[in-house]
């Protein structure tokens, strides 16, 4: 069994995706030019009553139209820059979590995804929450990252290649590192796509949660997962 090769993007690459997701072909997109800016983080803020875009090292400020490429509208306050630092919108960015193979826990058509480590302690609270019962007519998939490890990479390919799904799937919620797993050689690609997809949306840690309403929850809520998603 072979491990796949957990790639790092950079900003750069990640950049890249955003021009893709214009419907611009990659190939076009790498023929512009690219400089780094040496900043780390941009911040949104108000300045003499007009909406502004500051490095974090206040060398540099944007002027001009700042357009969330996710969304497809321009931000104009620090409101509307508030909700797309903490939002995804599920309805427009396609983001693709369904084909990323995720296990499931529930059978509600409305889905809370949760990006998650088999050896994250508190992923694995939230997910026997889930198991004991979620809001009426939700579920929870669980996208499983290797982020913890030579482990938590091993544990993860196995279930992803196991034989018995049922099995697979006991192993994978209940966070079971000891029993063992009948597997064959099997495409990894996908856990390679995991990989991209949480470095793309900004999972860089788990537990790592999206709410249906595109609300994002980086580490678990402090009210309860329950709690959490109707809590609108």
């Amino acid at each position: 069994m072979k491990f796949p090769s957990f790639q790092s993007y950079g900003s750069a690459a990640i950049a890249l995706a955003a021009l893709a997701s214009l419907s611009t072909p990659v190939s076009a997109a790498t023929e512009n030019p690219i400089v780094h800016l040496p900043a780390t983080a941009i911040f949104a803020t108000e300045n003499n009553g007009r909406f502004a875009v500051i490095t974090d090292t206040g060398r540099f400020i944007i002027q001009g139209t700042l357009y969330d490429v996710w969304s497809q509208r321009e931000i104009n306050t620090v409101e509307e820059a508030r909700w797309a630092a903490t939002h995804i919108p599920l309805d427009k960015a396609n983001v693709g979590f369904q084909d990323l193979q995720p296990i499931s826990v529930g059978q509600g058509e409305k889905v809370v995804y949760l990006f998650s480590d088999i050896q994250c302690g508190f992923c694995k609270e939230l997910i026997s929450e889930a198991r004991r019962g979620l809001p009426e007519g939700y579920r929870l998939d669980v996208i499983m990252l290797p982020l913890l490890g030579a482990e938590s990479a091993r544990r993860t390919s196995d279930i992803h290649c196991a034989t018995d799904k049922a099995q697979a799937w006991q192993v994978a919620v209940s966070g079971d590192m000891r029993t063992p797993l009948d597997v064959i050689d099997c495409d990894l690609t996908v856990l390679d796509n995991r990989m991209a997809t949480a470095q793309f949306i900004g999972a860089r840690n788990v537990p790592f949660l999206v709410r249906d309403d595109g609300l994002i929850q980086q580490g678990p809520p402090s009210e309860g997962l329950r709690a959490w998603i109707n809590n609108r």
